[in-house]
């Protein structure tokens, strides 16, 4: 294209090395390298006529022509000075959509109307048309951003593979009306499967999906999905329904809706509500190992208010249970309301800050041999410390304050219970730096001894109920927390104290952390008296010893690992390692390995490995140790190119807790600039493969 400025007006500027002027016919020749331009309207020929009475150019052998949007080339030329003209045998080009083709006439009514007979689309490079579409007629409204072609041949290698007779496509990224690609499909549940999505454009901030999917194992399941973005909220409702499934002989359907925004100043809202026909819903129409194995449905609405230095929560929340098992229902919440105070913490002051919970509890007891308590409960905490903070040093005494009414239902054998206890704790840390020199590199290293003590006075809790507590995994951090246990049916008669130390490899310019290695160990002045029921008293005079180590080794090679070593038995009762080698955003490999004493111990391999800049393989093997069995593997191969792309992913996945296995074939292809076949399998990919990125 000529590097010439654009003028801003609409005068009409020529250049020519020799020109003939017939004033009388009114018709001018220009011949040599004549350049023409008008506003953002550009030509180039060696000859060209213009007819000043009409306003029109023409060029009889050889032309190129840019504007804004087209590059268009041929051997004739029509054009008049405003926005219509014609142009013969041409070969043209879309700007801003990457496709081009050539056409036996080129027609242009106006400023956003093109239309092309005899042509040709793609767009992949001149020369390696991949696929290409030959149609009779195709028309680009720029005004509409969409393109249609009528009597259209999609050639695949330059052979034909499918004709129809009109054919839409997007041409900007406007949204528009219409039927999407087909998604493809294999399982061993549901059998061959294919969808036809129909894309309904409502409204600038509505819009649905609605697809039939045709399951030769199963019949014909309609999924349809609805949009919709008002001015300070938005949401998604998912509703799936199959009227009979051919395997079962019953009806199924599955229902998710999401919503969050504001209402008014400070308040917010959120809500997520799910249900399924039948407990078997996800393993047998699913295609994800995450949604198999669901076992509850969240069914929640929160109102939320942000205030100045405080916050409050409403919550009303149940569940819908896939477990067989009654006693595997969790407690709803009908309702939940909770206060808490938000103020910034000040350094040798004295802070305060408070936590009111009310809450319903209640649950079916239904099939349940002995009933499990429900009702309500009170809780109130306030808590006060005095920080005393240096750059080098820390010391942070608090006191904390607890009470906990219940008012159980009749069926309990007391129905009015309470509990008042306080806990005082101090932490204290100091905190060393120097610069170190390691290989030829400057590193600030620290050292950050710690020591934290706290005190609870025992109080029996045993007649309480545990509505939603349980004990925390035990981590380094965990170690000087004021409580084992989440919730607050529990508070641990701990008279304890806790030493760790972290010391960390610093990059002094980027702050990048090279190393961090956390050791820690809780003494117990006392045995803890307070247990969860079915726990087994723990009389051991320390806890387990934890230590963490973190380290980037080189930019592309970083890992972690967490070990839980119990000094009173000998035994590592719990460990974690990670390792992540990443050569380049298209080289990433990760591997893991998880045991936990008597309950599990897993190996877990994934990455994706570009060949070549068209070409990555992907996988995943997870497999467990402790069952010798394969808990999901699966394998799939991509090329990506300008103008195409293809993913074919085989994979083999434990799908219940029986042991039973299900298995799928997927299959994908993207035709840049008019859309694909199957595309379904990013987010699994995304939850599979640690650090995945989707270019497909």
């Amino acid at each position: 294209m000529p590097t010439v400025l654009l003028p801003q007006d609409e005068e009409l500027h020529l250049l020519s090395d020799e020109a003939i002027i017939r004033q009388k016919e009114g018709i001018s020749v220009f011949t040599g390298d004549v350049f023409l331009q008008k506003g953002e309207q550009r030509l180039q020929s060696p000859i060209l006529y213009y007819d000043y009475q009409q306003g029109k150019v023409m060029a009889e052998n050889e032309f190129t022509f840019w504007d804004k949007d087209v590059v268009v080339s041929g051997e004739k030329l029509q054009l008049l000075l405003g926005q219509q003209g014609q142009m013969q045998n041409a070969h043209y080009w879309l700007l801003d959509r990457r496709g081009h083709g050539q056409a036996q006439q080129v027609v242009r009514e106006n400023a956003d109307k093109i239309e092309l007979n005899q042509s040709t689309y793609t767009t992949c490079d001149p020369g390696k048309e991949i696929w290409q579409l030959d149609s009779q007629q195709i028309i680009l409204d720029k005004s509409s951003g969409i393109g249609k072609a009528y009597d259209v041949k999609f050639r695949l290698f330059d052979t034909p593979i499918f004709y129809t007779p009109f054919l839409s496509f997007p041409i900007d990224n406007q949204r528009k009306s219409g039927f999407l690609y087909p998604r493809l499909g294999y399982s061993s549940e549901v059998g061959m499967e294919i969808g036809i999505p129909y894309y309904w454009n409502i409204a600038p901030n509505y819009d649905a999906t609605i697809t039939p999917q045709v399951m030769s194992r199963r019949g014909i399941l309609l999924n349809t999905e609805f949009r919709y973005l008002l001015d300070s909220s938005g949401g998604k409702i998912e509703a799936e329904y199959l009227p009979r499934d051919n395997v079962t002989d019953k009806k199924r359907s599955a229902l998710a809706l999401t919503h969050n925004g504001n209402i008014a100043t400070h308040w917010l809202t959120d809500v997520n509500f799910n249900y399924v026909s039948d407990r078997k819903y996800f393993e047998e129409l699913g295609n994800s190992l995450t949604l198999a194995s669901l076992t509850h449905l969240e069914r929640r609405a929160d109102l939320m208010y942000i205030g100045n230095g405080w916050n409050m929560l409403g919550r009303l929340q149940a569940f819908q249970t896939l477990d067989e098992n009654p006693a595997a229902r969790p407690y709803q919440r009908l309702p939940q309301i909770l206060f808490k105070t938000q103020t910034s913490e000040k350094n040798k002051q004295l802070n305060f800050n408070g936590l009111i919970e009310a809450v319903r509890f209640d649950r079916n007891n239904d099939s349940m041999e002995i009933p499990l308590p429900i009702g309500n409960r009170l809780d109130i905490k306030l808590l006060a410390n005095y920080p005393m903070r240096t750059s080098g040093t820390f010391f942070i005494p608090q006191l904390s304050v607890r009470h906990t009414r219940y008012q159980l239902d009749e069926t309990a054998q007391e129905t009015d219970l309470q509990r008042n206890l306080w806990t005082a704790s101090a932490d204290s840390g100091l905190f060393f730096e120097r610069d170190i020199h390691l290989f030829d590199t400057t590193l600030l290293h620290t050292l950050e001894p710690r020591i934290y003590y706290r005190y609870t006075p025992y109080e029996d809790q045993s007649h309480l109920p545990t509505f939603d507590t349980a004990r925390y995994d035990l981590s380094y951090w965990q170690l000087f927390r004021d409580n084992d246990f989440s919730g607050t049916d529990r508070i641990d008669d701990g008279h304890q104290a806790t030493a760790g130390v972290t010391t960390r490899l610093l990059e002094p310019e980027t702050g990048l952390e090279r190393l961090r290695a956390s050791v820690g160990h809780t003494y117990y002045f006392r045995d803890k008296k307070v247990l969860l029921p079915g726990e087994l008293p723990n009389n051991n005079n320390s806890s387990a010893m934890i230590a963490e180590l973190a380290a980037q080794v080189t930019q592309q090679l970083s890992g972690s690992t967490t070990v839980q070593w119990d000094p009173n038995d000998s035994v590592t009762k719990h460990t974690v390692f990670r390792a992540r080698y990443q050569e380049s955003p298209q080289h990433v490999l990760n591997a893991s390995y998880r045991m936990r004493a008597d309950r599990l111990e897993q190996v877990d391999l994934s990455g994706y490995w570009g060949i070549n800049p068209q070409w990555r393989v992907m996988g995943r093997w997870n497999y467990s140790l402790k069952n010798s069995k394969d808990l999901e593997e699966f394998i799939g191969l991509e090329y990506n190119s300008c103008c195409w792309a293809t993913r074919f992913i085989t994979r083999r996945y434990l799908s219940n807790i029986e042991g039973n296995y299900a298995s799928g074939f997927y299959i994908e292809f993207e035709f840049k600039g008019l859309g694909g076949l199957g595309k379904k399998a990013d987010s699994f990919l995304e939850q599979s493969i640690f650090g995945y990125e989707d270019h497909f």
